[in-house]
């Protein structure tokens, strides 16, 4: 990991921060008993038997984490808030992952989120609560598995902040028409300060790589 006096040693005219995030933590009653996506999909955690994932970001990540867990033998129903699975994919890739997850065998519920987790044994017994109705059901699984987005990592960006001239600041108005995200700042008296891509919002690929763009245009 790069610290904040590695990147100060190097005397940099142009720091760009793209370092990602982490997943956001929950902050429901028994919330330490789940597991992240991240968990999952980094091998860290191989969950096995009946695993309910909830989705509160509608893309790719839940999805994969679905189908890994399918395809090693667990028993999957995927939850969501939302009104459909995969909402924020487009109809040709969707279709494509909920073709492959029912063919697995993976259950959808959608209009649900979790109120709260409970240890049950060596189970985990999960209140689903209905977003509209307000009323709640349980589920008794082996494993509880969150995918909700994630929280930036930007404690370098906010470390080099104040030492950066432009103060991490960058011109909005600029971006929108197509010039120069840092103006005509004058390079040589210190180095001018960005981020983007997760370090700023959790998102997906298709956004950190146009604020790759757009920030680093006519640099």
């Amino acid at each position: 990991f790069a610290e904040e006096e590695e990147v100060l040693a190097l005397s940099p005219d142009v720091v760009i921060v793209a370092t990602g995030g982490w997943p956001e933590p929950d902050e429901y009653e028994g919330a330490e008993l789940a597991l992240s996506s991240w968990d999952v999909l980094s091998g860290e955690a191989t969950p096995a038997g009946d695993v309910l994932l909830l989705d509160e970001g509608g893309g790719q990540p839940a999805l994969v984490c679905a189908e890994a867990l399918a395809q090693s033998g667990c028993n999957v129903e995927m939850v969501t808030p939302d009104r459909t699975i995969a909402h924020d994919l487009g109809p040709t890739n969707s279709a494509v992952f909920l073709k492959s997850l029912a063919g697995l065998g993976v259950g959808f519920s959608c209009f649900e989120e979790i109120g709260k987790i409970e240890r049950g044994g060596n189970r985990k017994a999960v209140t689903l609560r209905h977003v509209l109705t307000g009323e709640s059901r349980v589920r008794t699984v082996d494993h509880c598995v969150v995918e909700r987005g994630l929280a930036p990592n930007d404690g370098l960006f906010f470390a080099l902040k104040a030492k950066s001239m432009n103060k991490g600041q960058i011109d909005h108005q600029a971006l929108v028409d197509g010039g120069r995200a840092f103006g005509d700042v004058q390079f040589g008296d210190g180095f001018v300060l960005a981020r983007i891509g997760d370090a700023i919002a959790g998102r997906n690929i298709h956004a950190a790589v146009l604020d790759a763009v757009r920030i680093c245009k006519d640099l």
